[in-house]
């Protein structure tokens, strides 16, 4: 007997009922272009979509039964051909996802071993998911992940606790989640993939101000020199962190090994970067007087480690990420965070009108490819040139003070300068 095709409603119940009878081969739902075909087993099949173009029928497999049973295949179907039209190519598998949980889930293993992340920013983002994004969208299905959803469940309620900015974030971190499954997983649509916070909430999101400005580094660099005698280490991040803009992971995380006080060069590795490139940070003679000022305190306490900021809890390791914020708290009181230091030598690089593809460099964030070719043969004596320049005018605000022991016994009340007319 010749195998059959079999025209009716599609529903579970008419699936498992045809399975029996090995002479039906496939199932034809008349209401949509869709059909159903079981496999050799006959306890499993493949969904098709069916599409007219260029004088014949196109078939395309979307998914496979039981995983995606037939309520949520034909929830998705419109989205499918929605896809299809626009682009005929288009990869339109329907994954045997059904809810929020199973993405954020599969998203969420993807994240525990992706090493393109920061450490503090993978932690971010898993702490997003497992405290936000699980608890207040995990048990709702696909189908009812939509913009009143979204805003009725966690813009709305997030918003009475947190800073918009944060909310924001968290709608980020769902959107990506679900791009990305999209492509990998893949899911044959994405629920949020034109979520705006701006519908939510009318509020602006402004750039934080900043909290520190050039007219308080001389008070900065004088309550430094007097921590220094008490606790070298807090003195010290903060002082290369405002030195060279670097960020406060790839700072905490320096090793003196990588530090060449005779060749004078700082190498930080991708793999402490936030960008994921080696950076090279010239050190200049004001650099290398402090830290071996700085060497000689760690080794008059007895530490001849490898770090400079070692842990302050486990021998062996570098200063967490936890203590280095904590070093942050006690130097700026609430008023200003380590971010802040980076936020101040870009102003005031500007200020003494250091070229903004050299502030680039400096602060190790990406280039174009013409910007990269031009700078190929002198980025390191472009970069050293501005350093020198910026030590130089931290020294008329008393960094020359935190340089050695001997100008330390007496030193001088300095006066804010204006790096723009300093110059001059």
């Amino acid at each position: 007997m010749p195998k059959r095709t079999l025209n009716l409603s599609l529903s579970e119940a008419a699936i498992k009922k045809h399975a029996a009878d090995q002479n039906v081969y496939q199932l034809n739902d008349p209401r949509h272009p869709v059909r159903f075909r079981y496999r050799k087993d006959r306890t499993r099949g493949s969904w098709y979509v069916l599409r007219f173009a260029g004088g014949k029928v196109r078939w395309r497999k979307v998914a496979s039964w039981p995983d995606v049973p037939v309520k949520a295949f034909l929830e998705h179907l419109p989205d499918v051909h929605a896809r299809l039209m626009v682009d005929p190519q288009a990869a339109v598998i329907i994954s045997g996802c059904t809810c929020v949980a199973q993405v954020l889930d599969w998203y969420y293993d993807r994240l525990l071993t992706d090493t393109t992340l920061t450490k503090g920013r993978r932690a971010s983002v898993l702490s997003m998911i497992r405290v936000h994004l699980k608890p207040k969208l995990g048990d709702l299905q696909l189908s009812e992940l939509g913009a009143v959803t979204l805003d009725k469940r966690l813009v709305w309620p997030m918003l009475e606790q947190y800073k918009p900015a944060y909310v924001r974030s968290a709608l980020g971190v769902l959107k990506l989640a679900f791009a990305l499954a999209v492509e990998l997983m893949p899911l044959a649509t994405n629920p949020v993939e034109h979520a705006v916070f701006s519908k939510s909430t009318n509020v602006k999101i402004r750039p934080k101000g900043a909290r520190l400005r050039h007219v308080h580094v001389v008070d900065l660099l004088a309550a430094w020199r007097e921590r220094f005698a008490s606790a070298p280490l807090d003195a010290t991040l903060a002082m290369m962190m405002l030195g060279h803009g670097t960020r406060i992971s790839e700072t905490r995380l320096a090793k003196w090994k990588n530090v060449s006080l005779d060749a004078g060069e700082w190498f930080i590795p991708a793999a402490d970067t936030k960008s994921k490139r080696d950076h090279v940070v010239p050190l200049t003679a004001q650099d290398v007087a402090f830290l071996t000022r700085y060497r000689n305190a760690q080794l008059a306490q007895g530490y001849a480690g490898a770090y400079l900021f070692p842990s302050l809890t486990q021998p062996g390791r570098p200063l967490s990420r936890t203590h280095a914020f904590e070093v942050f708290e006690r130097l700026g009181a609430g008023e200003w965070s380590s971010h802040d230091l980076r936020k101040l030598a870009r102003e005031c690089w500007a200020k003494l009108k250091v070229d903004s593809l050299v502030v680039k460099l400096l602060l190790n964030h990406s280039l174009t490819e013409l910007e990269a070719t031009y700078f190929q043969s002198r980025g390191e004596e472009i970069k050293r040139d501005a350093l020198e320049l910026w030590h130089g005018w931290l020294d008329s605000q008393g960094f020359d003070l935190l340089q050695g022991e001997t100008v330390m016994r007496s030193p001088a009340r300095r006066v804010s300068v204006d790096p723009a007319g300093w110059l001059s």
